[in-house]
C-alpha cells in the first residue's frame, strides 16, 4: 500500500512541478501585459511549490541539494517569464 502512495506522490509532485513551469513558460510573451494581481497569483504559485518541494527535502536531510533545487528552480522560472518589454 505505502509504495502505490509513494508513486503515486512522486508521479502528482513531477506533474505539478512540470505544471508550474508550463504556467510561466505560457505567460512569457504576455507577462508584462498582466495585472499586479495575475503576476502575483503566478508568482505566489510557483514558488510556493517550489517552497515546499524544497522544505520537504531539506526536512529529509539533503540541506544541499534543497538549497541547490530551489536555485535552480527559481532561476528557470525567471528565465522563462521575465522576457524584456518590447519597445
Amino acid at each position: 500500500m505505502y509504495s502505490i502512495l509513494m508513486v503515486l506522490h512522486i508521479i502528482f509532485g513531477i506533474s505539478s512541478f512540470v505544471g508550474s513551469l508550463l504556467l510561466v513558460w505560457g505567460f512569457k510573451e504576455k507577462f508584462y501585459e498582466l495585472t499586479t494581481v495575475q503576476k502575483s497569483g503566478i508568482i505566489l504559485t510557483v514558488v510556493s511549490l517550489f517552497a515546499i518541494t524544497s522544505l520537504l527535502i531539506f526536512s529529509r536531510g539533503n540541506a544541499i541539494t534543497a538549497i541547490i533545487f530551489f536555485v535552480l528552480s527559481m532561476s528557470i522560472s525567471g528565465f522563462i517569464a521575465w522576457k524584456n518589454k518590447p519597445a
